[in-house]
C-alpha cells in the first residue's frame, strides 16, 4: 500500500499514514499529535530499484 507523507497546519508535525488507495480518497486523515484535520500533502522523492533480467549492469 502507498505510503502518504502530511504536514499538519496546526502544530506543523510531519507524519506518515499507510492508506489504500480506497482509503486515501474516503478516510479523514488527522494529525496523530494534536488531531488537526487541516493537512498538507508533502510530496517526497523516492528511489526504486529493481533487479536486472539481464543479470548485470
Amino acid at each position: 500500500m502507498p505510503l502518504y507523507e502530511y504536514v499538519c497546519k496546526k502544530c506543523q508535525r510531519k507524519f506518515s499514514e499507510v492508506l489504500s488507495i480506497r482509503e486515501h480518497d474516503t478516510k479523514k486523515v488527522e494529525c496523530p499529535q494534536c488531531k488537526g484535520t487541516e493537512l498538507e500533502k508533502v510530496i517526497e522523492p523516492f528511489y526504486a530499484k529493481t533487479a536486472s533480467k539481464t543479470g548485470g549492469w
